[in-house]
């Protein structure tokens, strides 16, 4: 007698798995209109909901590129984060770092009225339902995706811009995300690329593709970045110096030595650092906390501009070379000269700069009064040997290698360069009337070790992956 047998019931798992990624055809109609009505009866029938979006692909593979309001992020997006000592190949995100999160959910709640997320990149491992106008060949289709309470939508890239967001652990404790504490963002969308992709290591390395960016040189990003009132000062510090104006590398990461420049935007700025709180290479957290309050207002920012400049002004006219730059033309014949300037003054260095932010410091510390600081900038200017040459910076910032030296830049002999030009210059004594000064930061034993390098550390920027 023989047996009947009936096949067993496919299961949503099995279907997963069968399900090949560069196969997905969307459902394709006449023309748009009856896309439309086909999906509003798809989404009706199933307690969905559509999205405008439009098709395209990309090798084989289709993607959808529409946009989500946040809470509907915040419930159908779902990340699978590594753990921290576990292995990342087992899960289709890298392990989420909190401070990371942190610093986007502070940026929102800083912003909420000016903020910009750029697009997150999302997977689905289930054939979603897109219909679209059918247009053979054509590269883009206009469409509309369903989407049904049990959708869910994986992160590829931009876990920390959806756990800032939505919230995310951090220690023993949940941090909630921006979105339960400022209520109106509830109001936003997010714009999102959806690969339809069921393969780990393919979502693997689409995030991988998807990091194969350039960071933002550190003087550009000070250009751009003006929420920062660092920066805010910087440009009009540049943009009215007459030595400055015109011979700033604004874009460069390093300083090419044919350059006819005088110094990158982002070393002036290391020496704006050293003008404010006493310390070129105060970490760009702590630079804005303190700059928030140092720099608050419109009047505290004007004032530390026009005493910047008052310095820069009385060393420009008196202290050598730069009495003589101030002369030559910005670029062409003449201002081929800055270069082998550069190999013979301390104070056309990033570190030279930073000594002097660091001395301006301690002066205006040390006397409010603006005949004295005047005074004392004079000093600076003329009873200072700038020359690499100089004893003044033996056994500190200039280490012997070569003609002219190397020139090292980390604290430890940048501060004993500071202390040598402070008791040149006569500075000293208790201050009167002085604000309070920010502590330096600890000194390690690696500060003591020279680093022969005359570019500054780049500030950290707010990589929003």
């Amino acid at each position: 007698m023989s047996i009947s047998t009936y096949p067993e019931p496919t299961t949503e798992a099995d279907e997963m798995a069968n399900y090949s990624s560069d196969e997905f055809q969307p459902t394709e109609h006449v023309d748009i209109v009856e896309a439309f009505s086909n999906a509003v009866r798809e989404a009706g029938a199933v307690g969905g909901r559509i999205f405008p979006c439009v098709v395209f692909k990309q090798g084989r593979r289709t993607m959808v590129s529409t946009s989500f309001p946040l809470l509907f992020i915040r419930r159908h997006v779902v990340s699978d984060s590594a753990e921290k000592n576990g292995s990342p190949r087992e899960r289709t995100n890298r392990p989420l770092i909190p401070e990371h999160a942190k610093s986007i959910h502070q940026y929102l709640l800083a912003n909420p009225d000016d903020y910009i997320l750029p697009p997150v990149t999302l997977n689905t491992d289930s054939m979603p339902s897109l219909h679209v106008q059918k247009a053979s060949g054509a590269p883009t289709r206009l469409g509309y995706i369903v989407v049904h309470d049990g959708t869910r939508f994986h992160v590829t890239d931009g876990q920390h811009r959806l756990a800032a967001l939505a919230g995310y652990p951090q220690g023993r404790t949940y941090v909630p995300g921006a979105l339960s504490d400022n209520a109106k963002l509830a109001e936003d969308g997010l714009a999102v690329l959806i690969v339809i992709e069921s393969d780990r290591a393919r979502i693997q390395q689409d995030f991988a593709d998807a990091a194969q960016t350039k960071q933002i040189p550190a003087s550009l990003l000070a250009v751009y970045n003006t929420r920062e009132p660092v920066n805010q000062v910087l440009a009009r510090i540049t943009d009215e110096s007459k030595l400055l104006h015109g011979r700033i590398d604004e874009v460069g990461k390093t300083l090419p030595k044919a350059s006819q420049k005088l110094f990158l935007l982002n070393q002036i700025r290391g020496m704006v650092k050293g003008l404010l709180f006493g310390d070129y290479a105060l970490a760009e957290d702590t630079l804005s906390r303190m700059a928030a309050t140092r720099l608050a207002t419109q009047e505290q920012r004007d004032e530390f501009v026009a005493e910047t400049l008052n310095m820069l002004g009385v060393l420009t006219e008196l202290m050598q070379p730069w009495s003589e730059i101030v002369q030559l033309p910005t670029s062409g014949s003449g201002a081929d000269k800055i270069v082998a300037l550069r190999e013979k003054w301390v104070n056309l260095t990033a570190t030279g700069i930073n000594v002097i932010g660091a001395v301006t410091y301690e002066i205006n510390r040390h006397t409010t009064d603006p005949g004295r600081r005047d005074a004392y900038y004079r000093k600076l200017a003329t009873e200072i040997d700038w020359h690499r040459s100089a004893g003044i910076w033996e056994n500190n910032i200039v280490v012997p290698d070569g003609k002219n030296g190397k020139i090292a830049t980390n604290r430890g002999p940048v501060s004993a360069a500071v202390r040598n030009v402070k008791q040149a210059i006569g500075l000293g004594g208790e201050a009167d009337a002085a604000p309070t000064a920010a502590a330096p930061p600890k000194q390690t034993a690696l500060d003591d070790q020279y680093q022969l390098t005359d570019i500054e550390a780049s500030p950290a920027g707010h990589p929003q992956n």
